[in-house]
């Protein structure tokens, strides 16, 4: 059996855990906290593990939400002033936090932050 650390692409969104390998067997992801909503994840698409580390984590996201990407803001967590849920905005860029910078559709421009900040993608960038 073997056993590393690894991202699991979970719709644009970078996931860590483990990934179990075992013979004659599917590949099977655990995430490290079940509040991503599931607890296992037979892997059949190796395209959807992402090598753990700290630059392909940023990369992943430089790459997935480029200037211009439209994402709707489902819920902003550990903000004093967060914006509303649903808000719709405008990716600006993406630092190497990876923190992903928008200019939303109510007029305030605010970062959110992977792992914390639940959205997910409407388009592609320009």
């Amino acid at each position: 059996m073997e056993v590393k650390r690894v991202y699991f692409n979970d719709d644009d969104i970078l996931v860590p855990g483990h990934l179990i390998k075992r013979r004659f067997r599917k590949p099977v992801f655990y995430p490290f906290e079940r509040r991503c909503g599931f607890d296992y994840e037979i892997i059949s698409n190796k395209e959807l593990i992402v090598e753990y580390s700290t630059e392909s984590y940023r990369k992943f996201y430089k790459d997935t939400y480029p200037e211009g990407t439209r994402i709707v803001l489902v819920e902003m967590k550990n903000d004093p002033r967060p914006i509303p849920a649903m808000t719709e905005g405008t990716v600006d860029t993406v630092d190497d936090a990876p923190t992903i910078h928008c200019r939303f559709d109510n007029g305030r421009y605010l970062g959110i932050i992977p792992g914390v900040d639940a959205f997910r993608k409407i388009s592609e960038g320009i």
